[in-house]
This record gives structure tokens, sequence and C-alpha cells, in this order.
């Protein structure tokens, strides 16, 4: 019985995990379509697929925003990888968590 009980709640959290992950999936590849769209993608390396997602408040401050209404509220950002010896990094790009809509980015340095 424990074991059955251990293995159902293996399962239960590697779902959602797997989950969690094709969410950002979606994510990430909206980020990577405005990459391409600015033709930014010869400052990345990896795969897209791999790119870090992470909460982010807006800041009008840091951020080239494309609709205002997002400043001050929680978004999600998606980091690609840098290409070494780059003098540009790929920007950030910053997405809305709920529509996979891209709000804005924050260049690279």
């Amino acid at each position: 019985m424990k074991k059955t009980i251990l293995l159902l709640l293996g399962l239960l959290l590697t779902g959602c995990s797997v989950a969690e992950e094709d969410r950002y999936r979606e994510v990430r590849k909206a980020g990577w379509n405005f990459i391409k769209q600015n033709k930014w993608e010869n400052r990345t390396s990896g795969d897209w697929e791999q790119a870090k997602v992470a909460a982010y408040k807006v800041n009008e401050s840091q951020a080239q925003i494309l609709d205002k209404q997002y400043i001050g509220k929680k978004v999600l950002s998606v980091e690609f990888g840098d290409l070494e010896n780059t003098a540009v990094s790929a920007p950030v790009i910053l997405v809305d968590q709920r529509t996979n809509k891209v709000i804005g980015y924050i260049p690279g340095e």
C-alpha cells in the first residue's frame, strides 16, 4: 500500500512538471519568434527550447515596452543563451503569461 501511494505521488509530481514545461514552451516559442522577426538569432546559442523563463515585473526604465498597459505588472521573461564573443547579447523578451503575446524586451548588453 505504501509503495502504491509513493508511486502515485511520484507520477503526480512528474505530470505537474511536464505540464508546466509545456506551458512555458509556448512562451519560449513566442520569444523566439520575436527574436527571429527582429533578426537577433545570430546573437543566441543553443536551442530556443532551453531558454530560461522567469517572472518579471515590468519596469519602463529597464525595458523597451511595446504595450504600456503592462508597466508595473508581472509578466514572464524569456532569456536565450548568448553566443560567445558577441559584441551585443540577445535581448530578454517579455511575454504576457496568459496570451503569450510579446509585450516588450530588455535590450542586450
